[in-house]
């Protein structure tokens, strides 16, 4: 890496990292303000009350990533700008592209980074969040926070389950009854029972005082009651516990499972599958709007301050924000496909830095 790289890069890491500190401070102090009140109704411990916004830091990391790589990616080419030294490079036979090229391969390592940082610590990170804010600052019962009651469960082989109360701690449901449909989807068999149980040895679901119904036609029902039985079935305890889970709460590999899993299940994924496609798209954000800022900064000459160059960040941000916000809208309402929805804002930027990026004078 030459000098000249060198320094543009760390310039614009320095006035980066600020601008990500700044960004936190402000995410984590509008936080506290929303909570404030719940954390001293319920007298929440000062250990739980620092765990929670903890927690939510890696997400308000994520958030805050795009606007802060554009932010920087600006106000480090500005001030470089009014110090004379974007002249200076340029004196010393630097092109224009030769200067904005370490903060383009930065922001896009950036993004790389949001990627992992998003699929491997922001869903665990709120999952954990979620449950310190549930059970242990609004107490409310642990049992009352696992638990899937009055769930609908369609599997694979084209059995329904109605489950009256499930809690995946312990893979154990009550009050199940089972549907089995053959392939004109008539009812051929029905299982009730008091209590069904995950049997790790056996591999299988354990069936507890209950009954099974033969429907053998000519309206004909044989009964054949029961006090412990294993079923033949491909569902897993995981598959249920997937059927109450948040879009956020998920990697990109789970939600694409889960998608999967609910048409199987006759859902209609269309809403998480633009889900899926944002996670991609997000990440990304950051090298498009930097693509796009550069540019700006650029064009500016000395007389172009720190105030302006905010003015024109908050409006590039505040315009792709608006953009991307109303496609997955569009998305999620079916109005858009999904790829096009979540992706969309991303071509038409990416397009529009492209255009004023190759149109500087080098």
């Amino acid at each position: 890496m030459s000098i000249l790289r060198r320094y543009v890069l760390l310039q614009f890491l320095r006035v980066a990292g600020l601008c990500q500190a700044g960004a936190i401070i402000i995410f984590l102090i509008a936080d506290f303000i929303e909570h404030i009140d719940d954390l001293l109704e319920k007298k929440a411990a000062f250990v739980d009350g620092f765990l929670y916004f903890a927690l939510k830091v890696p997400q308000m990391v994520f958030l805050s990533i795009p606007v802060t790589v554009l932010l920087a990616s600006i106000l480090c080419l500005v001030l470089l700008t009014r110090g004379n030294e974007v002249v200076a490079m340029r004196a010393c036979g630097a092109s224009i592209y030769q200067v904005a090229a370490p903060l383009l391969a930065a922001s896009f390592a950036i993004s790389l980074v949001a990627f992992l940082l998003n699929e491997r610590v922001v869903p665990y990170a709120n999952r954990q969040g979620y449950y310190v804010w549930r059970v242990r600052i609004k107490k409310i019962p642990v049992e009352n926070f696992t638990h899937k009651d009055k769930l609908w469960y369609r599997s694979g082989d084209n059995t329904f389950w109605n489950i009256a109360y499930f809690d995946p701690s312990l893979d154990v449901m009550t009050k199940v009854t089972l549907f089995r449909l053959d392939r004109r989807d008539r009812i051929t068999q029905r299982v009730d029972a008091e209590r069904v149980e995950w049997d790790d040895a056996e591999g299988q679901w354990r069936f507890r005082d209950g009954v099974v119904f033969y429907f053998e036609g000519d309206g004909e029902i044989r009964q054949d009651p029961f006090l412990s039985a294993y079923l033949p079935l491909r569902d897993r305890p995981e598959d249920f516990k997937k059927t109450g889970k948040k879009p956020e709460e998920m990697s990109w590999r789970e939600l694409r499972r889960y998608i999967r899993s609910i048409r199987k299940s006759g859902v209609d994924p269309t809403r998480y599958v633009v889900d899926m496609w944002a996670k991609l798209s997000l990440p990304f954000v950051s090298f498009v709007l930097a693509l796009v800022g550069v540019p700006f900064s650029l064009r500016s000459s000395r007389s172009s301050g720190v105030a302006l160059g905010v003015a024109v960040a908050v409006l590039i941000g505040a315009g792709y924000l608006v953009i991307f916000y109303v496609g997955l809208s569009l998305g999620h309402a079916g109005r858009l496909p999904p790829l096009a929805a979540a992706w969309g804002p991303n071509a038409l930027f990416l397009a529009g830095g492209t255009y004023l990026l190759s149109h500087l004078r080098s």
